[in-house]
């Protein structure tokens, strides 16, 4: 059975993009009236558009399985694909159709709502595109200041509303709402998508966990550590190398779930570490909180540990940068009888974390961590590569443009996709 994950990523690119729309052009195509015949196109279009949407809100509530077969942050840049594609098949369905009356303002309204919507997540929201396009960078650290993250997640919202006005502009449509087979889809997949998300925004599905935080000091320039303790912990499938999203419910601009990776090997203890660079307002404002502050943990989320265990690994090599360090850390303590090379670069010497810990890891038979100011040259990590590379597993972490430097790097030598890994925190 094929486990890969570029593979199972490529076949969730397959069934989005042509599975999924299928089923909703048949029955709409074979019950369309003969007198709509030459309007076919947009009107699929359009079809597909809809079907594109609920698909893009479903990712939105973060399930869980999606993300352990093909990772979050993957999940995201779909999202912000489809939303894309979506909208531009949306203005091909508009101009080439015609329509009256609430028909139309419905779909007006809906169209200016995605649109303005998509120009702004371009922005504030898309950080797969916004780590790639210089300019778009500049403008979103221009604006961060009046636009708030909790800001973005609620405007990001109003897609919903334009959905609804899609959902009524279908069902104003007189020999749509005649075509049984294609309303019956039509409904249960905007029922089913409807139920994820309220189930996801109410937290229904019981998977907060309620914590408290326990530690809260800085261990470095504008680097925080916090210990997040909890009592239980039955809904959280947490491993190695694992992000978790954590929420302040009681503190005012912090009530929206940020994901931050563990430090710690979660499977030992009911203890969260998290260390965490003040990049963002929501980061910015952890130095405010209160030890004792309610904590919500939702959790766990990568694939760095699904990596390890479907590659069978028998040698890790893992290239960190800066706080990128973080979850490489966790998944070292979580993994203590694969052998590992760590190698670890910051820009400045007091920008290291965690040193004391990996010397003490360097004690171990199994282990060798090395640090090092600037990053590591191709021809020394090449050096210290092994001969047979077919157990071998890369993990990366650290800014952009240094794992995909990586990335590309191990490539050329040799490694198959499925043997690199690195999650981009880039959404």
């Amino acid at each position: 059975m094929i486990k890969r994950i570029p593979f199972i990523q490529g076949m969730a690119w397959l069934i989005v993009l042509f599975v999924l729309p299928l089923p909703f052009l048949v029955t709409f195509s074979s019950g369309l009236p003969s007198i709509y015949a030459s309007k076919a196109l947009p009107y699929m279009l359009g079809v597909i558009a809809y079907v594109w949407m609920p698909f893009a809100i479903y990712v939105g509530t973060k399930p869980k399985w999606l993300d352990r077969l093909i990772g979050m942050p993957y999940a995201y840049m779909m999202h912000g694909i489809i939303s894309i594609l979506a909208i531009a098949l949306a203005f091909l369905h508009k101009e080439n159709s015609q329509s009256s009356g609430l028909i139309k303002l419905t779909g007006d309204y809906a169209f200016t709502i995605f649109l303005s919507l998509a120009l702004y997540s371009l922005i504030f929201m898309a950080g797969w595109l916004t780590s790639r396009v210089k300019l778009l960078q500049l403008i979103k650290k221009g604006l961060e200041k009046l636009f708030k993250h909790e800001l973005s997640l609620w405007l990001h919202r109003l897609n919903l509303i334009a959905t609804l006005l899609v959902f009524i502009h279908v069902q104003l449509i007189d020999y749509v709402v005649a075509n049984t087979p294609f309303m019956a889809m039509f409904w249960l997949t905007s029922l089913f998508v409807a139920v994820a998300y309220i189930r996801s925004f109410l937290n229904l599905k019981r998977s907060n966990v309620t914590g408290h935080l326990v530690k809260n000091q800085l261990i470095a320039d504008n680097v925080r550590e916090l210990v997040i303790s909890v009592s239980r912990r039955a809904h959280l499938k947490l491993q190695s190398g694992d992000y978790i999203f954590i929420s302040f419910p009681e503190i005012s601009g912090m009530t929206e779930p940020h994901p931050f990776s563990l430090v710690n090997d979660p499977k030992t203890e009911n203890q969260f570490v998290l260390t965490i660079r003040g990049d963002g307002d929501f980061t910015k404002q952890l130095s405010q909180v209160a030890i004792d502050s309610k904590v919500l943990v939702d959790g766990g989320f990568s694939l760095f540990q699904s990596v390890i265990r479907k590659n069978k690994a028998k040698e890790l090599v893992m290239i960190g940068g800066g706080i990128g360090i973080v979850p490489l850390l966790s998944i070292a303590e979580g993994n203590p009888d694969i052998p590992t090379q760590l190698f670890y670069s910051v820009k400045k010497e007091q920008d290291f974390l965690y040193q004391e810990k990996i010397a003490q890891w360097n004690q171990r038979p199994q282990f060798r961590g090395q640090l090092q100011v600037g990053r590591y040259s191709d021809d020394y990590i090449l050096s210290h590569l092994p001969e047979d590379k077919t157990n071998l597993v890369v993990l990366l972490g650290g800014p952009i443009s240094m794992g995909r430097h990586w990335k590309s790097f191990f490539l050329d030598q040799g490694l198959h996709a499925d043997q690199i890994y690195f999650e981009e925190f880039s959404w």
